[in-house]
């Protein structure tokens, strides 16, 4: 059995504890540390507490990550210039149905029509291959720098697909890094298309771009916002305009045991302090969401 006294010494120089030299001995060149104000140097059932604390720490932090890959499928992590972040990407092909109709029918999309509508001529001629479908989860909509947009949803037409991403925060710290992504896909693609985007989701995202100092255009005034297009539209055919009546009375889409917007922050956060948070939910919430975005403009954009 090997000397307790050897333990003692071997954790002690892993932990850079100091080592009391016995009475009468030459002492080192190098300086020791001085022990702590509060008592002797630590013994080795502290020296284990601390590995423990330390041990659950860890645990902590990766427990939720892993469930995060078990429960989101087709994410990995990326890395760019500011940092590491994860990231979803789905490809759905056009043909699939979002309610009543394909999501190919936004290729039919006419700009002259929505220009009209929107009383931006801007609009007339745009590429629909030079859109960003954007819908983001944030913690709270009381805006500014304080808010923190932790799921970043954006779709653009590639071919005959339309490429999903999600852009998702496993800490605090993947932020710049997702931001960052989020600044360059709307650098290659400039027009958003949003549903109250203009009013809520590009600010958020521009006050946290600003704060972390990257470079974007996230207040440009290429901006398709739908919900001022739908309210013209069906304000004197539906009770209200918000995005779920319209789903369901105009694009016959029904959401079944969908988690409510509302409940995405604590869901989150939830998530984060010990992975208990419907995380999958919230991804599944903003890939609706966006989907949606895709069939709406169809329909504002090819009529009756």
């Amino acid at each position: 059995m090997a000397d307790p006294r050897d333990l003692r010494s071997k954790l002690r120089r892993s932990f850079g504890v100091a080592v009391p030299a016995p009475d009468g001995a030459p002492t080192s060149s190098t300086p020791t540390p001085a022990p702590a104000p509060d008592g002797p140097a630590i013994g080795v059932r502290a020296l284990l507490a601390a590995l423990e604390r330390h041990r659950r720490a860890i645990d902590a932090i990766e427990r939720p990550r892993v469930e995060l890959e078990r429960a989101v499928q087709g994410g990995v992590e990326c890395e760019n210039a500011a940092g590491r972040f994860w990231l979803r990407t789905l490809r759905v092909p056009l043909a699939v149905r979002h309610g009543a109709h394909p999501l190919a029918r936004v290729r039919a999309v006419d700009f002259a029509r929505l220009a009209a509508l929107a009383t931006n001529t801007e609009l007339d001629g745009i590429a629909l291959e030079r859109c960003v479908f954007l819908d983001t989860e944030t913690t709270g909509l009381s805006g500014g720098a304080g808010t923190t947009v932790f799921l970043i949803g954006m779709a653009f037409v590639d071919g005959e697909e339309l490429v999903l991403e999600q852009a998702f925060l496993r800490s605090f710290a993947d932020e710049p890094a997702a931001l960052s992504h989020v600044a360059a896909r709307l650098a290659e693609r400039p027009w958003q298309v949003s549903f109250v985007g203009k009013t809520f989701d590009r600010h958020r995202l521009a006050a946290r771009m600003t704060l972390h100092r990257i470079a974007h255009a996230m207040l440009d005034p290429r901006h398709l916002d739908l919900f001022h297009l739908a309210r013209r539209v069906y304000r004197s055919k539906l009770a209200d305009t918000r995005l779920r009546t319209i789903e369901e009375r105009c694009l016959g889409l029904v959401r079944d045991d969908d988690l409510p917007g509302s409940e995405a922050p604590r869901a989150w956060l939830d998530w984060l302090r010990d992975g208990s948070g419907a995380i999958d939910r919230v991804f599944e919430h903003n890939r609706l969401d966006v989907l949606t975005l895709v069939a709406l403009l169809g329909e504002l954009g090819v009529g009756e």
